[in-house]
């Protein structure tokens, strides 16, 4: 399997959930962690893999093998992770992902990242709404999300209109899914 050069990929693990009760980044599906199967995944699309947290202490030896950061803008939700990650990143482009996202389609990854080049944000798009948590941000985002954490407006497209955005229409083939309530969780788990 070929890795994509120039890009890292960051995976955002946030507190605790209010709809789930717990924090996701322990996520369980049929009796195993997400977070570890994810990492290991996203190591064989990635040189390099970043997780992003407000508790480093929360994580196992699991991960000793992955840079750990805390989240330097705690309470500014996502946004506060993306720019953790982008200030902290040594490579052109950033692949974020959120910690409670179970598959990864690898096809779904490389096709994105062949629009790095010429983008600056590249993001899924389903039912008509953007999903901010699981694409490619560039190094030259970093200003523009910075300035934004001084405002009470954290949504990550809020300055969308400020990039070069391609959006990848995700059709009936592929659908991006994640774990927000129970009742996603019991169905995982059938």
């Amino acid at each position: 399997m070929k890795r994509i050069i120039g890009c890292t990929a960051a995976v955002l693990c946030g507190g605790k959930s209010v709809r789930m009760g717990f924090d996701k980044a322990l996520l369980q599906i049929e009796g195993e962690y997400v977070l570890p199967k994810t990492v290991k995944h996203l190591e064989t699309l990635f040189q390099k893999v970043l997780l992003i947290t407000n508790d480093r202490e929360k994580f196992s030896s699991l991960f000793l093998e992955n840079q750990i950061m805390e989240d330097a803008y705690l309470e500014k939700g996502p946004l506060g992770g993306l720019v953790t990650a982008l200030e902290n990143l040594e490579t052109d482009s950033l692949f974020l992902i959120a910690c409670d996202i179970p598959v990864i389609k690898d096809e779904l990854v490389y096709k994105m990242a062949q629009y790095t080049k010429n983008y600056e944000v590249v993001i899924c798009k389903q039912e008509n709404r953007l999903e901010p948590l699981f694409a490619f941000y560039s190094a030259s985002c970093l200003p523009i999300f910075q300035k934004q954490l001084s405002t009470n407006d954290w949504r990550i497209r809020k300055n969308f209109h400020q990039f070069l955005v391609k959006e990848i229409v995700l059709d009936g083939s592929y659908e991006l899914r994640n774990v927000n309530t129970p009742e996603e969780l019991a169905l995982w788990n059938q």
